[in-house]
């Protein structure tokens, strides 16, 4: 399996990443495939990154989830 790496923050053309056991790491965005955002989910595909849509859905529906909770 993948690892899988969410989108910290964009600073100019570096991605800061969380890995999946918490530590941070720094990329290039040219070292991205595609389209990206904040708070999407990337896993590593040979030399470089792409964002994988399942996992980023289910992360996104799973927040907003929890910020529904938080206000009822």
């Amino acid at each position: 399996m993948n690892e899988r790496y969410i989108i910290d923050r964009i600073e100019n053309d570096i991605v800061i990443l969380e890995k999946e056991n918490g530590d941070m790491t720094k990329i290039y965005v040219k070292n991205i495939v595609g389209s990206f955002k904040e708070g999407d989910i990337l896993v590593k595909d040979g030399q470089c990154f792409k964002v994988d849509e399942e996992f980023t859905k289910i992360r996104k529906d799973e927040i907003d989830h929890i910020m529904k909770d938080m206000w009822e």
